[in-house]
């Protein structure tokens, strides 16, 4: 019951931010087969303690959450299932002493980079607009292959912020 009064309250204050609001578009119309809700979590379980291959997409095996099913943990590509602003965050620790250098693609764009070195953790977060169909991922931006930590300690997670 507690969570059910938690998502009256939450869907009284969107009213409230936005139900007023005279700038909202009510002609548009969203096809019933675009989800509501996208948001994904997933984490890299292997190689423990490895590397992965230079310009070498991240596959994070392990969803934890994949609401929308736009994640693709055979890949460790994200896919657009509408048109909308979207949030990222990826987050990996090097596994050995050197580099690791992370990228956030936006189809073939980079969007984001981060660097690791000699067993610290780098993050990556950013927000853009994403068209339906177009892939997000994680890349090894450097030509030599990198260490890095799996056992769910490095993840990649994302959702659908505004439908557009």
């Amino acid at each position: 019951m507690r969570g059910h009064r938690s998502f009256i309250s939450f869907l009284c204050t969107l009213y409230i931010l936005f139900g007023s609001a005279k700038t909202l578009e009510t002609s548009q119309t969203v096809p019933e087969t675009d989800p509501l809700i996208v948001t994904f979590l997933a984490r890299l379980i292997t190689p423990d303690y490895g590397s992965i291959a230079g310009k070498a997409t991240v596959k994070f095996e392990k969803i934890i959450e994949n609401i929308g099913s736009a994640y693709n943990s055979a890949t460790g590509i994200f896919t657009a299932p509408s048109k909308g602003l979207y949030q990222f965050t990826a987050s990996a620790r090097q596994s050995h002493s050197g580099y690791l250098h992370l990228g956030l693609f936006r189809n073939t764009e980079e969007m984001a980079v981060s660097v690791a070195l000699n067993f610290n953790s780098l993050t990556i977060g950013a927000s853009f607009t994403l068209e339906s169909g177009d892939s997000v991922f994680v890349k090894n931006i450097w030509t030599q292959s990198s260490g890095i930590v799996g056992g769910g300690q490095t993840y990649f997670s994302g959702h659908l912020i505004h439908k557009m």
